[in-house]
């Protein structure tokens, strides 16, 4: 599949800014027009609280686009209808038509705006009802902000990440997430942990004159998953992780709204269709003896939602291994520090990234943890000194993430046992 468009275009390459998306759109004959926009941005949870936002519009009947970035380890996974990959005859020829666009710019476009565009392109072309779009870095000057104002502005959890390029504040972060509020919308917004991420999104909210609504009810998080007696009946969403509880929570005040506006008229088919939920590359267990898990936490929020999930049953049984590597612009320290008082035995390695930290920097900070190049290489020494009655955890970044995936379909799934 088509992965690069025009020559040189670099992949990682992160160039805040609307004009060079405004001007790829132009030249396709503006997509992202014509059908309502729900636009998700935050710090953690976007991909979850999108994805299941999307299950619940498509439990409807309705044709729901749906973009996410990243992918995890298929790239015709950013795009989706009815939760379903852009197959991949289709990728490469709408990939075609934005390089065709692009090259009568004089500006290069980067690799995520023209997945963006591609993306918009893509939901014209399938004829959506509505489609569902998650931010890929802050929200203010992030590709996807080019669209009109949207139907619904939902803002995840904001927390410390990206401080490089949104800023050293909560405030700073706070007020990039909130520039995807725009007038004439709604937003649904996240229970924060920091209140003064709320404070700086609800001043925007009404300096735009939007309406805000906040979760008022909150599941429950077990060994099955997200569970509770919720105002539109019993919810069971298999989700492990508990930071999960409060995705759960926003996209269902966002269904609320909906359900208001008419788009969400059978709450038992969300419901039905929530049970069988699932999302790669979040407290995503792998295997069972010994249990591997993986998870995509690459900031220290993140980290600490992993945790909580560790202090819960029954999790709290196992001594863990843990395979770790971070990218180069996150505070692997920090994240590290936060994961050793869990770990029975550490193992670093390295994204295989032009991104990718340098892990053995991070000795200093567990000198007894073993360093493996190569992650999937690491996967299996944890394999082999992990007794069947304990477990693996690997964590640190969505790419490390992607990466092993990969290989465990290259490899067939086979492990050392």
């Amino acid at each position: 599949m088509k992965e690069n468009w025009w020559e040189d275009l670099e992949r990682v390459r992160i160039r805040p800014g609307l004009e060079r998306i405004r001007e790829l759109l132009e030249a396709l004959d503006n997509p992202q027009k014509g059908y309502p926009i729900i636009h998700v941005a935050g710090t953690n949870g976007k991909g979850s609280t999108a994805s299941l936002i999307a299950e619940a519009l498509q439990s409807q009947g309705l044709r729901v686009g749906l973009t996410i970035s990243p992918d995890m380890g298929h790239i015709n996974e950013r795009v989706m209808l009815n939760r379903q990959p852009m197959p991949e005859s289709l990728w490469d020829q709408l990939g075609e038509a934005v390089e065709h666009a692009g090259r009568k710019l004089q500006d290069v476009p980067t690799f995520f705006e023209a997945v963006t565009a591609l993306a918009f392109l893509a939901f014209h072309h399938w004829n959506v009802d509505i489609a569902v779009v998650e931010v890929g870095l802050g929200g203010r000057l992030d590709a996807t902000n080019i669209i009109d104002p949207p139907y619904l502005a939902v803002i995840t959890p904001v927390a410390f990440d990206h401080m490089d390029r949104l800023g050293n504040t909560i405030e700073a972060i706070a007020f990039e997430k909130a520039g995807i509020i725009k007038p004439g919308s709604q937003v649904v917004l996240a229970r924060q942990p920091y209140p003064a991420a709320r404070d700086v999104i609800m001043e925007r909210a009404r300096h735009e004159g939007v309406r805000v609504v906040e979760p008022s009810w909150f599941p429950n998080v077990g060994e099955q998953g997200v569970f509770g007696q919720s105002p539109a009946g019993p919810l069971s969403v298999p989700l492990l992780g508990a930071y999960q509880k409060e995705n759960v929570a926003t996209a269902f005040a966002a269904v609320e709204v909906m359900a208001q506006d008419g788009l969400i008229r059978d709450w038992s088919r969300v419901l039905q269709a929530w049970a069988g939920f699932s999302w790669p590359g979040r407290f995503q267990v792998l295997h069972r003896h010994p249990l591997w898990v993986i998870d995509g936490a690459h900031n220290p929020h993140g980290i600490r939602g992993v945790l909580e999930t560790l202090e819960m049953e029954p999790y709290q049984q196992y001594q863990w291994t843990i395979v770790f590597s971070a990218l180069a612009d996150k505070p692997a320290e920090e994240m590290l520090k936060m994961l050793v008082p869990y770990a029975h035995h550490v193992i670093l390695t390295r994204v295989p990234s032009e991104r990718g930290g340098d892990p053995k920097s991070l000795l200093s900070i567990c000198p007894e943890a073993d360093f493996v190049e190569d992650p999937w290489d690491a996967v299996q020494k944890a394999f082999e000194r992990t007794a069947e009655n304990q477990a693996i955890l690997t964590t640190g970044s969505l790419a490390l993430l992607s990466y092993i995936l990969q290989q465990r379909r290259k490899h067939a799934g086979n492990l050392v046992k």
